[in-house]
């Protein structure tokens, strides 16, 4: 987004000529080639951002550089996930699963005989699926995806009848979404901090009081982390992976970090808690408006203080990068 529109398309089509040729491609290697058909791989990206308020822009800019770049091997589908699922009605992701399906069947898989390569089957494209942190929509979507291309493979090889879905063998079916789950999960914990939401139609195929319960408490989570505690584990990452190169002859005389600081910003954080605390409390027992109304004003005159201010209040790393 903040670079001219000739660079971004630029970088998207060396991007994408160069996951062709990573996936059967030139630079794949003979084993690669096994298994993908070469060089004439296909890819869909599949767009789940919003398509309107803040995250408009992001894939109107992904469209535009698509259209622009003009690939012959690439389509792009966009599915505005939160619109489609708002009514926590997942069986909307059919919508999806239909606008896919003959890219499903046209991409396929790989198979091989062990006395026989003359029924080889190779897998001749790839999805790429997107929301704006690639966490919870996606791992959503690719369960989706990935379920279907199970299904076609047990079938193929006369495992399960044709017209049958994964989700009518109990056993098979809930040991295909625990591994999804789980693996969504542990991809939100390494990037996010916390397991990943939605998590509980990954794991069960509907929504539940438990999941959406979940998901408030890992959102409330990832906000307090990401703005209170992210920049001490953005020095850690950077420090292991080499990236600050430690000066012995010049190390701080300490490197501590704490959640509240002891200036204004920590006193308006504890200001707004205290009145918060106040609030309930004149609610609950004093039933006085005036005393109610007062520490109102004095809770939202602090959170305006803290928005207006709000990248003072961020954890931000503290290791200055070269």
């Amino acid at each position: 987004l903040l670079n001219p529109i000739d660079d971004q398309t630029e970088a998207f089509k060396r991007h994408m000529i160069m996951q062709r040729n990573i996936y059967g491609g030139k630079h794949a290697s003979s084993f690669m080639n096994n298994f993908f058909q070469p060089l004439n791989s296909s890819f869909v990206i599949v767009n789940l951002v919003n398509q309107k308020g803040r995250e408009k822009r992001v894939g109107g800019e992904l469209d535009r550089v698509v259209l622009r770049t003009n690939l012959d091997f690439v389509r792009l589908n966009a599915f505005d996930f939160h619109k489609e699922c708002r009514t926590l009605d997942w069986g909307r992701l059919d919508m999806l699963k239909k606008q896919l399906r003959s890219e499903i069947t046209e991409f396929g898989f790989f198979s091989s005989f062990l006395n026989s390569t003359e029924h080889m089957h190779k897998q001749k494209g790839f999805f790429r699926t997107n929301c704006m942190d690639c966490l919870d929509r996606t791992n959503v979507a690719q369960s989706m995806l990935a379920k279907e291309s199970l299904k076609d493979q047990l079938s193929y090889m006369k495992i399960i009848g044709n017209g049958f879905e994964v989700d009518s063998y109990p056993e098979l079916s809930a040991t295909f979404k625990r591994i999804w789950a789980d693996n969504g999960d542990e991809c939100s914990r390494q990037y996010a901090g916390t397991g990943a939401l939605k998590a509980d139609y990954t794991r069960f195929g509907k929504r539940t009081f438990s999941g959406a319960w979940n998901d408030c408490i890992n959102a409330f989570t990832r906000y307090f982390r990401n703005n209170f505690a992210d920049g001490y584990r953005q020095d850690a990452i950077n420090l292991f992976l080499g990236n600050f190169r430690v000066d012995p002859s010049n190390l701080p005389a300490t490197f501590e970090t704490t959640v509240l600081s002891f200036d204004y910003h920590g006193g308006a954080i504890v200001g707004a808690i205290f009145a918060a605390a106040m609030i309930i409390l004149c609610i609950l027992v004093a039933e006085n408006m005036t005393a109610t109304i007062f520490w109102l004003v004095v809770f939202m005159a602090l959170m305006l203080f803290i928005f207006v201010n709000g990248e003072e209040f961020v954890n931000k790393p503290r290791l200055k990068m070269d």
